[in-house]
């Protein structure tokens, strides 16, 4: 890789972590380009030379945090439980970290600014849910696999809900895997598998 390749990633990848710094500390609508370029040590006009606009700075923030978590969830050949059982243990630790969280609250708080629910859609719950959509439409008999796993995974998804809403920052791992069990446990048997 040549030295001006090198340079642009580390500049471009700068502006994401600089970006994501002040999204999470001050929000969306708080944070101006200006910001993010001082806080990465460049121009505005290299911020601009990288990302057409903020919101296209913010999808790029997310995919930075989906890619963190070390890779997707792939499913295989286990019973259709221990694999939703699998799905729903990374879905949820994922969902638990503390930069998932602060992206989180960004768009419950600003998601009318600028289509940003729109780019949250487009790089989260519909990127993250397409494989158990797949999974459960090869696997499964339902009629609607994607409203499915879209209520499978809103279940999963109420112990991130409830530390959205209060002053508990964190959940045990044990906590963690009986609720998941419980979720799926309860899942199986609506879909009668």
């Amino acid at each position: 890789m040549s030295r001006t390749i090198q340079n642009a990633e580390q500049k471009q990848n700068g502006i994401v972590g600089a970006a994501e710094t002040l999204f999470l500390q001050q929000g969306y609508g708080a944070t101006s380009m200006d910001q993010i370029a001082k806080e990465a040590g460049v121009t505005k006009q290299t911020v601009y030379r990288y990302f057409a606009s903020k919101n296209e700075l913010f999808a790029a923030v997310m995919r930075r945090v989906q890619e963190a978590k070390s890779e997707a969830y792939c499913f295989g050949s286990k019973t259709i439980d221990e694999e939703l059982t699998g799905f729903a243990s990374y879905l949820l630790s994922f969902h638990l970290q503390e930069q998932v969280l602060g992206l989180y609250r960004i768009m419950l708080t600003e998601a009318a600014q600028e289509n940003l629910l729109t780019t949250f859609k487009n790089q989260g719950p519909q990127h993250v849910l397409k494989p158990l959509i797949e999974y459960l439409s090869q696997q499964t008999q339902l009629e609607e696999p994607a409203f499915s796993a879209q209520m499978f995974a809103t279940m999963i998804l109420v112990p991130r809900n409830e530390m959205l809403m209060s002053k508990n920052k964190s959940m045990k791992e044990h906590t963690q895997k009986e609720h998941v069990i419980k979720v799926t446990t309860l899942f199986m048997k609506m879909i009668e598998v």
